[in-house]
């Protein structure tokens, strides 16, 4: 699973409230089915929610650091075939994205949200390779590349994303499972680090950038689990070429659920899954919103002994916290972050995002 997770609870209710699997539309996964590319980084009309997720870090040629985020979601509110469409406007899929900046060294977080119907000027995505678009904000691939692009009032990101390692498959054959419910899987795959290079324009100041990116694919029913209250969720990139992704799932208790997991990927690209037992996460400090009040944890450290990682990541601002009331109605908070290792481990330093949901009270896992 990735954990952008994040509009999963409210993608799922806006939707529908008919049974998961009730028509002829939306199916199942199916375990024995394998994963192609590039036609599984493209839409799958199949499947009740989808989402394409990219963060990163950059810097540009005065050392100026930011992080981005920018995610597209897909889910049907329609169970009729494609076949049976009567009408172009006729609306199938409801297409929401979220767009978010952290100016490490000018301290500032801002972020945008849309929502649009399928249909010609709002937002569309592609069956047969990867593309989707909320109206200006596009995700494309293009020769084995992934470009990008969103502006937000005066600024705009536009990225060429160079993938450094083969997608990963988390889970069994791709397939991750959040919880005993028979529904409550998906398929997950990543890009677990691409190189980035492109522009950030803010008015009329335009400054090439380049940095490291992070890409999270994943679709199926929308199903977490029932009496799944939040997640935390990391993606690690560290100096020596390893990549780490972990999940916690938390149970009403506000403790993690045996569903949770993770993937080491090596610098070859090689995958090894991990178990909730090969993995631990500590909170050491806390942070709470001026807006929502809710209490995110806000530094951590994690342990994965079987790869002698020990590590404490550090968010590099505090407040990256999103409110996306007009869109998925989810409160969470997803930012950059450092990695340095723990004084007298041998673990390389690094660089992290970090996804949070759960902490906000009301409002914080959508409809839910």
């Amino acid at each position: 699973m990735k954990c952008s997770l994040a509009a999963l609870a409210a993608l799922v209710l806006l939707s529908t409230a008919r049974p998961a699997f009730a028509a002829d539309r939306f199916r199942p996964l199916d375990p024995a089915t394998p994963v192609t590319f590039p036609r599984d980084h493209g839409a799958h009309d199949d499947a009740r929610v989808e989402w394409w997720y990219v963060t990163g870090h950059l810097n540009d040629s005065e050392g100026r650091r930011s992080g981005f985020q920018l995610t597209f979601f897909r889910t049907g509110v329609s169970d009729a075939l494609p076949a049976s469409r009567t009408s172009s406007f006729a609306p199938r899929d409801l297409h929401l994205a979220h767009f978010a900046r952290t100016d490490v060294d000018g301290k500032t977080f801002r972020y945008a949200e849309r929502i649009h119907r399928d249909g010609p000027g709002g937002a569309s995505t592609r069956s047969t390779h990867l593309d989707v678009a909320n109206e200006d904000w596009t995700l494309t691939e293009l020769g084995g590349k992934l470009t990008l692009r969103a502006t937000d009032r005066d600024e705009t990101l536009t990225l060429l994303l160079t993938p450094l390692k083969a997608p990963v498959l988390h889970g069994e054959n791709g397939l991750s499972r959040k919880a005993p419910d028979p529904d409550a899987v998906s398929r997950y795959v990543s890009f677990t680090r691409l190189k980035a290079e492109g522009w950030l324009t803010r008015g009329s100041d335009a400054r090439a950038v380049t940095g490291t990116a992070w890409m999270d694919h994943e679709w199926g029913s929308g199903a977490i689990g029932k009496g799944t209250t939040g997640w935390d969720w990391f993606s690690v990139q560290l100096e020596d070429g390893r990549d780490l992704m972990l999940y916690l799932l938390r149970g009403p208790d506000g403790t993690r659920t045996l569903h949770s997991s993770g993937t080491l990927v090596q610098k070859d690209g090689h995958s090894t899954p991990l178990a909730p037992t090969d993995f631990t996460v500590e909170v050491t400090s806390r942070w709470t919103s001026p807006r929502t009040k809710g209490v995110y944890p806000a530094r951590w450290i994690l342990r994965v002994p079987k790869a002698n990682l020990a590590l404490e990541v550090t968010p590099l601002l505090a407040d990256q916290e999103l409110v996306t009331d007009r869109s998925t109605r989810v409160t969470y908070w997803e930012g950059a972050c450092a990695v340095r290792p723990l004084p007298g481990s041998a673990s390389p330093a690094g660089q992290a995002y970090v996804e949070l949901t759960g902490y906000a009270g009301k409002g914080a896992l959508g409809l839910f």
